[in-house]
């Protein structure tokens, strides 16, 4: 159950917004997945940039922007029981679910949305952290156009402080932990902003009860 104190909560709330982030509160998971499928399927179809030989697909290339029939949403790393439930409703929309093999050449190339449950958040720098030996989650989270991410309440901390004892366990043994603070952006060329460079053009935050 959420354990959060309200003013912390306020406070991720805020700062999320200010970086850009888009928020949302909901029950449940599974009103985390029914908001991550609804996200997938009104958004603009993602671009794919792919080789063609003969034409077909040969690998990942910016010879040809492909727009697939189906839209896509990576969810590696997931549990078995929240990606089956995750698949029902992608199932719904046509939306096309991938887990496993993130790297093969036709995720590679992009895909529309990235699923993943935060193993932390910390509010007052709004940072998401990730314990990510799972490769396929990396690539959940620096491939997709948009990320949806669902934020338990009683894994929000106030600081990054608090992660200390957490992030000592990680590191006691090999590990690769992500830290995402907001959709990818960058000004080194000319210094004129693009964001989505390196990574999603827009993180939904998704706050949940449970």
């Amino acid at each position: 159950m959420a354990n959060v104190e309200e003013s912390t909560l306020e406070l991720l709330k805020t700062k999320a917004a200010a970086v850009g982030m888009k928020v949302a509160e909901v029950k449940n998971l599974e009103e985390a997945i029914a908001y991550a499928v609804d996200v997938c399927d009104k958004k603009e179809m993602a671009q794919r940039y792919l080789k063609m030989q003969d034409g077909k697909l040969t690998g990942l290339g910016p010879t040809e922007v492909i727009y697939d029939d189906k839209k896509t949403m990576a969810a590696g790393g997931l549990d078995d029981k929240t990606f089956e439930s995750l698949s029902k409703q992608c199932a719904k929309k046509n939306i096309t679910l991938g887990r496993e093999n993130l790297r093969d050449w036709e995720w590679m190339a992009g895909h529309d949305v990235g699923f993943a449950v935060a193993d932390k958040v910390i509010a007052d720098n709004p940072t998401l952290v990730f314990s990510c030996m799972d490769e396929n989650l990396r690539l959940s989270l620096s491939v997709g156009e948009e990320y949806v991410v669902v934020a338990p309440k009683s894994r929000i901390v106030k600081t990054s402080f608090d992660l200390e004892d957490y992030l000592n366990d990680l590191m006691s043994g090999p590990n690769y932990v992500d830290f995402i603070s907001s959709s990818s952006r960058t000004a080194d060329i000319e210094r004129v902003l693009a964001i989505g460079v390196h990574g999603s053009l827009i993180i939904h935050l998704v706050i949940t009860e449970e």
